[in-house]
């Protein structure tokens, strides 16, 4: 039997599993006693985490139970309220909710900022970058492989995976450097047998073969990765970011860390990583599994949560999942998965928070979904879109 209590709350904390999901849907329209249950437990919520006395969680419940077996966009929206956010430290009127059950699987898209700057020509490409500069591109439904000015072979493309191949030829490490478009996805395959999902506007710059000389395995990123390391004792793997390095020995974790985005953030999905700051020795903390380390570019400071690592390697099964953030950090994401380039000069849309989950659909969709909650119009021309006050 599900303990509908604790369900209702992993839902307003934006933790709920799909299978959870669906039973609450059913439970909630089963009996009015369920339905009052509900909104007492969101009143409840909210006054105790959100310290808000004045929440009416009416429009939150007729949301969810007007449209429980339709299979279209829902929305789930909150009373307005003004809260103080830490992170931004700026005062945003907050709307927690949007929720969006799509029921529809379709084809994903996704970005690129490189270790090194990108070149213009082609954008759709995956790009390689060998150690002597030479460069290569490969469509994501390509079958080929990249050889080096010997004749040797580097890389060998296996339907959605790039598997490193060859070895070096001299004792020192030779890099290479992968760079994935935006609207795409990847996955690779290092020499010591480490998997690495790539998200869209990402690269990384690995060695072509980890040197058993070495102390480290260390590779870099700039953007999203998912990495599922290959144990090995004697040589910690580390992830350098720039801003903070996350050491493991073998273990699964995503690191986002793009370049335009105030932090990086390493999520534990198992095992444990350390995440440290290099410029600062005292500035470091080790994460267990369900946890995530946020490091503030900013200020500088290193922090941890508990949070659900579905919601932060979603990306991987091809979905958004947005929790509690706001829609000007939203966009960022969305332009990344959809190739495009967004301007919103609407502030109340930008400082709005949502929550909310998402199947891959089409840009247009997405934003109207949005458009629900906070009335926006907008224009579309190529692959730019402007958001209108």
């Amino acid at each position: 039997m599900h303990d509908f209590l604790t369900i209702i709350r992993r839902y307003l904390k934006g933790t709920i599993s799909t299978e959870e999901k669906e039973a609450l849907k059913r439970w909630v329209a089963s009996d009015p006693e369920n339905e009052r249950q509900f909104k007492q437990e969101v009143k409840n919520w909210y006054k105790q985490e959100k310290n808000d006395l004045d929440i009416d969680p009416n429009s939150a419940f007729e949301r969810f139970v007007n449209r429980i077996d339709q299979k279209e966009n829902k929305v789930i929206t909150l009373k307005p309220i003004i809260k103080r956010i830490i992170y931004a430290a700026v005062v945003t009127g907050v709307i927690f909710g949007a929720y969006t059950f799509l029921n529809r699987n379709l084809p994903v898209t996704k970005k690129t900022p490189a270790v090194v700057e990108i070149d213009e020509a082609p954008l759709d490409k995956i790009r390689i970058v060998q150690a002597d500069g030479t460069t290569s591109y490969i469509g994501t439904n390509d079958s080929d492989k990249i050889i080096d000015a010997h004749g040797h072979p580097i890389l060998q493309k296996d339907q959605d995976t790039l598997v490193i191949q060859g070895q070096n030829l001299n004792t020192k490490t030779e890099f290479l450097e992968i760079s994935i478009p935006k609207g795409k996805l990847f996955q690779l395959a290092l020499s010591d047998g480490t998997k690495v999902w790539l998200n869209a506007a990402s690269s990384l710059k690995f060695p072509r073969v980890f040197n058993a000389g070495d102390q480290y395995r260390e590779v870099h990123l700039v953007g999203e990765a998912f990495f599922d390391v290959t144990t090995n004792n004697e040589q910690p793997f580390i992830v350098n970011t720039g801003k903070v390095n996350v050491e493991v020995l073998g273990t699964q974790f995503n690191v986002s860390s793009y370049n335009e985005d105030s932090t990086v953030k390493t999520t534990l999905v198992e095992g444990s990583v350390a995440v440290k700051d290099p410029a600062n020795k005292n500035n470091q903390l080790k994460l267990t599994p369900n946890h995530q380390a946020i490091y503030n570019k900013d200020n500088k400071i290193l922090a941890q949560k508990e949070v659900n690592p579905d919601i932060y390697t979603s990306w991987m099964r091809k979905k958004i999942i947005v929790h509690n953030e706001p829609f000007k950090e939203v966009y960022k994401r969305i332009e990344r998965t959809y190739d495009v380039e967004i301007t919103s000069l609407n502030e109340k849309l930008n400082n709005t928070h949502f929550t909310g989950e998402f199947d891959i659909e089409s840009v247009q969709q997405i934003l109207n979904v949005f458009s629900k909650t906070i009335e926006f119009t907008y224009e579309i021309e190529d692959k730019k879109i402007t958001i209108n006050p």
